[in-house]
């Protein structure tokens, strides 16, 4: 059965990682106005939030055997992940510059995650190092990883591949959840505005002081930021599901798994057509510019999940249904996305 917070804190999730990619992009050809600073200073908050409600899926399949693990979630992750780069890679080489990396093999892609997709490829990588984990003890599995997160968000430790270093840094926040689930499943629902503001606060106010104050690199600090923005994330999500005006957020966040891998394809066209222009952009575009092509992206993505969906298998789920088919689990509810 669906929960309504979970889907409206994956809505807010959806569009913070479109928003981050958007800034990007439109950073390369002096478009992202203010927004820049901002989408960077929220870099300890999406991916943490959305690694965790993830988590928080994830213990009902992990009970499972393993060969219910690899079909039914990491067999669908690996080939969405692996047809999307090369969709995505294929797109990109057919416009005006492209990116040296574009023609990345398979073997490439799976050795070095791709910078707009990893999140699938590491979803699958935190579901299977679960499920070989779920015999130890919690304590053990949690601090082994909040030690890794924190060195690696410390850059005490680095890869030297981007992806790589946020799979490590944001382990942590899958691993809590899937270990706390029930109990987070039972108190956040009971969240009250004041504790959601208290949370939003922290996380402000913590933020600020380790940005302007101290270094938010020392050890340790970014997973606490990324704990308070758990907090205010899943908060919100309580807050937007219980405001009918909002549902539209809730909505996203059941449609996560199209809008994340389409959501490249606006983003980075917008960024080609427009590098090597020398256009002299009137005052507070780049205020506009961002919002204007965040949604277009997530509207685009949409429209595509909905032409597609129900009519072509392949696209966004693995073409052998019977392959990946999950028992019946009753109430008619529509299952939550493989994001």
């Amino acid at each position: 059965m669906r929960e309504g917070w979970i889907d409206s804190a994956r809505g807010l999730a959806i569009i913070l990682v479109v928003l981050f990619h958007a800034v990007i992009n439109l950073d390369l050809v002096g478009l992202a106005g203010p927004w820049s600073r901002l989408a960077y200073t929220l870099d300890t908050f999406r991916m943490p939030l959305f690694f965790f409600l993830s988590g928080l899926l994830a213990p009902s399949l992990l009970a499972r055997p393993l060969r219910v693990v690899l079909r039914t979630r990491c067999l669908n992750l690996i080939y969405l992940y692996v047809l999307w780069c090369l969709l995505l890679g294929i797109f990109r080489a057919l416009l005006p510059h492209p990116p040296p990396e574009t023609f990345a093999s398979i073997a490439q892609v799976l050795i070095e995650p791709n910078v707009y997709l990893w999140f699938l490829y590491t979803l699958c990588l935190f579901t299977l190092a679960g499920w070989l984990t779920r015999r130890l003890p919690a304590w053990l599995v949690i601090g082994t990883a909040l030690i890794c997160s924190a060195v690696f968000a410390a850059g005490l430790v680095s890869t030297g591949d981007v992806p790589w270093d946020k799979t490590f840094r944001y382990w942590f926040f899958f691993v809590l959840a899937s270990r706390a689930a029930p109990a987070v499943r039972s108190a956040v629902p009971r969240m009250r505005p004041v504790h959601v503001v208290g949370a939003g606060l922290a996380y402000v106010l913590v933020l600020g002081f380790f940005l302007y104050v101290a270094d938010d690199r020392i050890i340790f600090v970014r997973p606490m930021l990324g704990l308070l923005a758990v907090a205010a994330g899943c908060g919100l999500g309580v807050m937007i599901a219980r405001v009918p005006a909002f549902d539209f957020v809730r909505h996203l966040g059941t449609r996560t798994l199209p809008i994340y891998v389409v959501h490249a394809f606006p983003i980075t066209a917008a960024a080609a057509l427009l590098t090597g222009r020398d256009i002299d952009w009137p005052p507070g575009a780049g205020l506009v510019a961002m919002p204007l092509l965040t949604i277009t992206a997530i509207l685009l993505a949409l429209g595509l999940d909905r032409l597609i969906t129900g009519r072509i298998r392949g696209i966004f789920d693995f073409p052998i249904a019977r392959w990946t088919a999950k028992r019946p689990t009753g109430g008619g509810q529509r299952p939550y996305s493989v994001t």
